[in-house]
């Protein structure tokens, strides 16, 4: 058992409060008082450093063809390093895609073995199994996994592609059972080749053939298809994310080279009012292993991992005066809710896992950005714990699995 003692913590407000917290692998206790105990805990002075929970990120790409288990030590390695705790696998490019219970059990060992985070994992679609694979996602959905991830065109040969007339079929054939979806892709029946108005004109197909299931977007890289979705928002369980990489390139361009397309600097007093007023959900590093040939797909450097948070404390909050509530709901809050691990995961609060950041806003860092140029961060990351203890050389991760349904009505406290 361990207690910090002189943690400041993070309110819903701009004020930090003094508390103490108890916990071994999770939260025993966090009071503003002193906390008494039958038994002597290690005891930690924080000396008014921020608690702060551990990142929560919604997709990740390291499982992919090619990649081995020391790459995905690496990549999992330099996410525990930049303070994020958990990961979710939602690889378009593996060579064991996860369509039944005997994939996922082999996917749960991966992690024990070779992961430094734990992570959730989306599951996939086998649709050349007809009419059983119905019964298979299903499956993958009562064990835990986060959701169905699905692509189109299809990204993966070893993941039947499916038409967006299949994937209507699908959503009816498991329409009570609340399974959530991600959806990364364009028209392609429509467009040639990937724009912003082949992605929109994806996303309004898959919201035609919807039923009332949870919809994820990995990725969007436009204003207007944020704005599009958020005009919608009330209608529709949807979800989005915005790459960190896209937000560094928009507000610090001399630091950050671009990735792919985005045009958020067209837009940027529209952009950051949603930033400043919590109407971006989510951020996610989309880090990945391997490049991928169209652009829809493509990830982000992992070792973007190891400063994107402390970036997100040190650009958005201390330098832009975005709120730190704001900026942990996008970080670690709104994912673990649409994750469907929270409270397990993305908050601060007695009986869940003790994944805690240790930021100091006293003096500064130095890290180097994916462009190659030396940042100077406001402030220092000290410690990361994962559930209880500050990480070693030997992966630690365990399996996350969902434990409730992602639907919209979990997340009122949070959402637009």
């Amino acid at each position: 058992m361990k207690l910090f003692i002189n943690a400041s913590l993070p309110t819903s407000s701009a004020a930090l409060k003094r508390v103490n917290v108890l916990f071994d692998d999770k939260i025993i206790k966090i009071s503003a008082d002193d906390i008494v105990t039958e038994e002597a805990p290690q005891v930690i002075d924080l000396k008014g450093k921020i608690l702060l929970p551990g990142g929560v990120d919604p997709h990740s790409h390291l499982w992919e063809a090619g990649s081995d288990e020391k790459k995905f030590k690496a990549a999992t390695a330099s996410a525990i390093k930049g303070g994020w705790t958990t990961l979710t696998e939602l690889s378009f490019f593996s060579p064991k895609p996860i369509f039944g219970a005997a994939h996922l059990k082999a996917a749960i060992e991966k992690i024990s073995s070779h992961s430094h985070v734990d992570m959730a994992l989306w599951g996939n679609v086998d649709i050349g199994e007809y009419p059983y694979h119905a019964e298979s996602a299903l499956e993958l959905w009562n064990k835990g996994t986060t959701g169905l991830a699905l692509t189109a065109p299809g990204s993966n040969p070893l993941i039947p592609e499916i038409t967006f007339t299949e994937m209507m079929d699908l959503f009816f054939d498991i329409y009570e059972s609340d399974t959530e979806f991600s959806y990364q892709g364009y028209d392609h029946e429509n467009h040639a080749e990937y724009s912003f108005p082949a992605h929109l004109d994806g996303i309004k197909k898959i919201l035609r053939r919807m039923q009332e299931n949870p919809i994820h977007i990995p990725r969007v890289s436009s204003f207007t298809i944020i704005e599009f979705i958020n005009s919608i928002s009330k209608r529709s369980d949807i979800s989005f994310s915005i790459n960190l990489s896209d937000i560094m390139h928009w507000l610090c361009p001399d630091d950050f080279s671009p990735l792919w397309q985005c045009d958020f600097p067209e837009f940027h007093d529209l952009l950051f009012e949603l930033l400043r007023t919590n109407k971006i959900y989510l951020l996610s590093n989309n880090a990945a292993l391997t490049t991928a040939e169209v652009e829809i797909y493509r990830g982000a450097p992992y070792q973007m991992m190891e400063y994107s948070y402390h970036w997100v404390l040190s650009e958005l909050w201390k330098a832009r005066k975005i709120p730190l509530a704001t900026c942990i709901k996008m970080t670690s809050e709104n994912a673990a809710k649409r994750l469907g691990i929270y409270p397990q995961k993305g908050c601060l609060e007695a009986g869940s896992d003790a994944d805690f950041v240790i930021y100091d806003p006293e003096g500064t860092t130095e890290v180097k950005a994916h462009s190659g140029k030396t940042i100077t961060l406001t402030g220092k990351i000290d410690h990361v714990y994962l559930r209880g203890e500050i990480p070693g050389k030997t992966p630690a991760g365990t399996f996350t699995g969902r434990k409730q349904s992602p639907k919209r009505r979990h997340n009122n406290s949070t959402w637009i």
